[in-house]
């Protein structure tokens, strides 16, 4: 006879053992292409990516485990089952941090085969890497070292998304508070900083441990630590903040108010809940993108407030170089507002058809006289448009107004390729979202599919290379323009977006039975 442990066991590994297989295939592609495509420093490259590939990664399989329940409707027959909510959520912290934990030291131990596959064959690879087996670090060998920076820096994020965004009623809602709660800690404990110590030098100590507490700070005050003697105070006090958090995370998952209704009520008409409301729209088209705007414009906009905390409290620990350097504010606004914008791209992307591709709102809008191609773009195209206003209007607005050389800045080559990946990551989780129905699912398959368009651009060169049609191409993938890589993000812009629009008209992907 089966344990609820053994039940739980069960069930919650086959909710994440294809999410642990994706995850795998995405670290392990990712890795090899660094290696086949750089020249030098391989590793560095490599271990880079797998890095960078597991932070999204990380915070998206935490959302699942906060709000995959109430997602599909399914908490209530968790909380109907005789097994407490804190056995549940144990359950699901654990799978879900082995589908993490397992692909990124598989990934990161591949690169033992490829180190010995260069030696067989004599490819040299960069002297910083041979010269870091001899380096202390924390274990003695960088492998081991970046295995486990790599796994808790996942386990943080993660620990952080499930415990911020628990109960929430889908991912894309948590998506959003654990993106808001991760920034405001971050600027608070920075604002915390400035307010103790202002332009002076800070007290070591006092910055290890306000690091520590904020998600994946261990990683800038370990090396404080490290360096001043500090390195028991970082590792209790990140310890006790995400222990906390995830007792948090299993003490609240399943506790959530007026799951249902008990006994039936009288119906009482409140004006004041109607009365405010304007007249119906006149056209679907119109109804339709009111609708979507009123879904996506909280969630930019949670983004664009994050970008202005972002900027504005080191703005305040920079005053004298703002003062100086007018462009200053124009450069930094930029990049907090393009790196943030990846994330809250991919998040309104999975939320424009998260919810009416579930079997039951999809059954109802394809009953009613409403046409699928306007349904979709009216929904593609309202999305679309709030996201570059949320990311981009500010930001030209700044430019114009302080740079020195704003059209210099706004119509660079180089400029072209943020947009473009903005609008191609979009698409992606847009075209993934209609294929596999899930959030989680969505967010980790439009990773790799980001890139196809660049892929497909470069193998284009060569061939035309090879046929004799253009004089050269780039030898490797790496070794493309920036013209080109952007040629190949709009590529993959189009291709998602026609296959999202094809999915969602004639209603193809995995048909789920919540």
């Amino acid at each position: 006879m089966r344990t609820i442990w053994h039940s739980l066991a069960w069930k919650e590994w086959h909710e994440h053992k294809w999410k642990l297989v994706s995850i795998a295939v995405i670290l392990w592609g990712t890795a090899s292409l660094a290696m086949l495509q750089h020249d030098t420093d391989m590793f560095g490259l490599a271990a880079a990516i797998v890095m960078l590939c597991s932070v999204p990664l990380a915070v998206f399989i935490g959302l699942g485990a906060a709000a995959n329940e109430r997602s599909r409707g399914t908490l209530a027959f968790l909380q109907a089952l005789p097994v407490p909510m804190w056995r549940v959520a144990l359950a699901k912290c654990f799978f879900g941090l082995v589908s993490l934990v397992v692909p990124i030291a598989a990934a990161m131990a591949s690169f033992y085969v490829w180190k010995l596959c260069f030696d067989l064959l004599g490819i040299e690879y960069h002297d910083s890497v041979r010269g870091m087996r001899g380096s202390t670090g924390v274990t003695g060998n960088w492998w081991v070292d970046l295995v486990l920076m790599s796994v808790l820096v996942a386990t943080s994020l993660f620990i952080w998304a499930a415990a911020t965004g628990v109960n929430r009623k889908d991912e894309v809602s948590a998506g959003a508070v654990a993106l808001a709660v991760i920034v405001g800690w971050w600027l608070l404990v920075w604002f915390a900083g400035y307010i103790l110590f202002g332009n002076r030098e800070p007290n070591k100590w006092l910055t290890v441990f306000g690091y520590s507490t904020a998600p994946a700070g261990f990683v800038p005050a370990g090396d404080m630590a490290w360096r001043h003697g500090y390195l028991p105070l970082c590792i209790f006090t990140a310890a006790i903040t995400h222990f906390a958090l995830a007792a948090w995370y299993v003490r609240r998952f399943g506790r959530i108010e007026n799951v249902e209704v008990r006994s039936p009520q009288v119906a009482v008409r409140d004006k004041s809940q109607s009365d405010w409301l304007g007249t119906p729209w006149r056209t679907p088209a119109t109804a339709i993108a009111w609708k979507q705007f009123r879904e996506s414009g909280p969630l930019v906009l949670a983004g664009l407030a994050g970008v202005i905390g972002i900027v504005a409290l080191i703005l305040a620990g920079n005053l004298e170089q703002f003062f100086s350097q007018p462009r200053f504010l124009a450069e930094l606004f930029a990049g907090v507002s393009v790196s943030l914008g990846f994330g809250v791209a991919m998040i309104v992307g999975i939320g424009i058809c998260l919810n009416d591709v579930g079997p039951k709102l999809s059954t109802f809008w394809r009953s009613r006289p409403v046409n699928p191609d306007l349904w979709f773009w009216s929904k593609f195209l309202t999305g679309l448009a709030v996201l570059l206003a949320a990311v981009y209007v500010p930001l030209v607005a700044i430019v114009l107004a302080v740079h020195p050389n704003p059209h210099g800045v706004l119509f660079h080559p180089n400029a072209m390729i943020m947009p473009t990946a903005h609008l191609a990551i979009f698409a992606a989780a847009v075209a993934m979202t209609c294929l596999v129905r899930h959030a989680v699912y969505a967010a980790i398959l439009s990773i790799p599919i980001l890139y196809l368009g660049i892929v497909l651009v470069w193998g284009s060169l060569r061939v035309a290379d090879a046929v004799g049609w253009i004089e050269s191409s780039p030898g490797k993938l790496s070794q493309i323009s920036t013209a080109q890589a952007a040629a190949g993000l709009v590529l993959s812009f189009v291709l998602c977006t026609l296959l999202a629009w094809l999915a969602m008209r004639y209603d193809w992907g995995r048909k789920s039975r919540y």
